[in-house]
């Protein structure tokens, strides 16, 4: 039982880490480095897709080109 006490009293909760140094916190940045490339390279593909399900989910028509007036197809 003193054995557990004490791995317990190592590990606690407010006891902060001994040393972050770089060889820990490279693979990190490395890891978050490559997901911010990836949605830099494909971000406009990615709000395509969302922006595509959502207004399919929805029931949306398709959304209309900038330059295409509805007003003035309506009158004619």
């Amino acid at each position: 039982m003193n054995l557990l006490s004490t791995l317990i009293s190592l590990m606690g909760p407010l006891r902060p880490p001994e040393y972050l140094g770089p060889e820990t916190l490279m693979p990190l940045a490395s890891i978050l480095a490559a997901i911010a490339g990836f949605f830099l390279m494909f971000w406009r593909l990615i709000v395509k897709f969302f922006r595509t399900t959502y207004r399919k989910l929805r029931g949306l028509p398709d959304e209309v080109p900038p330059d295409l007036d509805i007003d003035e197809e309506q009158d004619k």
